[in-house]
């Protein structure tokens, strides 16, 4: 089940851009002509981007360039600008122009990582925060975000050591307890994702996918109640379409179908990239009895990615309850799962 998708706080980007006003303020008195336009125009387009104006903040940040091409700090508020446009190869070939000028930048060089990461460049990511360790080897950041990095990859195991060394260096950082919560849940290690939730709640009893995890871990025990009140009160601290996917899955457990097919829905219109809505909302379909949709939801979710939880044995299941023993065969013959073998050798020849 997906439950977490996480993303690294922008508390480097906010106090450098605090410091690059006042650094503004400093050199627009002493300095030349046109090192006070670029130094305006950096400062307007972090107003712009504070105020979520980021096409304006990008017009701004490219008038500065003109002036100097060479400017560090525009190209990483440039490429900040664009990750929140989801533009993020030109992000990263922004974090890049300001790396080839100032090799040592580390905030650009996070943010690289940042953004090959969301396009899933796994070892170019990676290949950053080697970068970064020689700049700043404390920093909590440079494991967290490889934690990040290795639970994109599916390496639950690295990112969970990754995640251990930055709450070592950082104890008291929620995302970091959470993201170990949610790993131990998708390694089955549920005692251990619950004692991360519960230091989590201590620090911040409304931190939203803190209890997002909680839920799922009831559901992992049966406890299909007090997982539904868990989501319930996660989803009132942020409405998030990872939260209503799994408050429709939860829906689901507990039969009410009606319900649990309108959340799983809303979550598809706000991501429908996300192939747990189809997962979900294709067994939805099979316990109401819609077969055909079921089959199309189900295979719709296996082409996206056939490694998610049980998508082998519940997209040969439909099939083969559809009439199409043929496919559910085939799709058997894929499956890793000991569940496969038992069900080739009644359905199969």
């Amino acid at each position: 089940m997906n439950i977490y998708k996480n993303s690294i706080s922008e508390f480097l980007r906010q106090s450098k851009k605090v410091w690059i006003i006042l650094f503004i303020v400093s050199l627009i008195g002493c300095g030349s002509k046109s090192d006070s336009d670029k130094l305006n125009f950096l400062k307007k387009g972090n107003i712009a981007y504070d105020n979520s104006e980021y096409n304006s903040a990008l017009r701004y940040y490219n008038e500065g360039i003109k002036i100097d091409s060479t400017f560090v700090d525009i190209w990483n508020n440039k490429g900040l600008t664009l990750m929140k446009l989801e533009r993020y190869d030109e992000a990263i070939y922004c974090f890049n122009k300001a790396i080839s000028f100032k090799p040592e930048y580390g905030e650009a060089l996070l943010n690289s990582a940042r953004a090959n990461l969301e396009v899933h460049q796994h070892f170019a990511a990676l290949e950053q925060l080697e970068r970064l360790s020689k700049v700043w080897p404390d920093t909590s950041l440079l494991p967290f975000t490889a934690g990040l990095i290795y639970a994109d990859m599916g390496k639950n195991k690295e990112a969970i050591a990754e995640f251990k060394s930055a709450l070592e260096k950082d104890s008291s950082n929620v995302e970091t307890l959470v993201n170990l919560a949610n790993l131990y849940y998708k390694s089955s290690e549920l005692d251990t994702a619950i004692f991360c939730i519960e230091r989590a709640m201590m620090l911040d009893a409304s931190h939203p996918e803190a209890h997002n995890v909680l839920a799922m871990v009831y559901v992992e025990q049966e406890f299909y109640t007090d997982a539904y009140q868990t989501i319930m009160g996660a989803e009132s601290l942020d409405s998030n379409p990872y939260i209503l996917n799994n408050k429709g899955y939860i829906l689901y457990k507990l039969n009410r179908l009606d319900e649990a097919e309108e959340a799983v829905e809303q979550s598809m219109k706000m991501d429908p990239y996300n192939v747990w809505v189809y997962r979900n909302l294709g067994l939805i379909k099979e316990a109401k009895g819609l077969m055909t949709d079921a089959v199309r939801l189900l295979e719709k979710a296996f082409s996206m990615n056939n490694s998610i939880e049980n998508i082998h044995l519940d997209l040969a299941r439909v099939q083969y309850n559809s009439g199409n023993a043929p496919r559910a065969c085939e799709v058997l013959e894929m499956s890793n799962e000991a569940e496969a073998d038992k069900l080739s050798s009644e359905w199969c020849d």
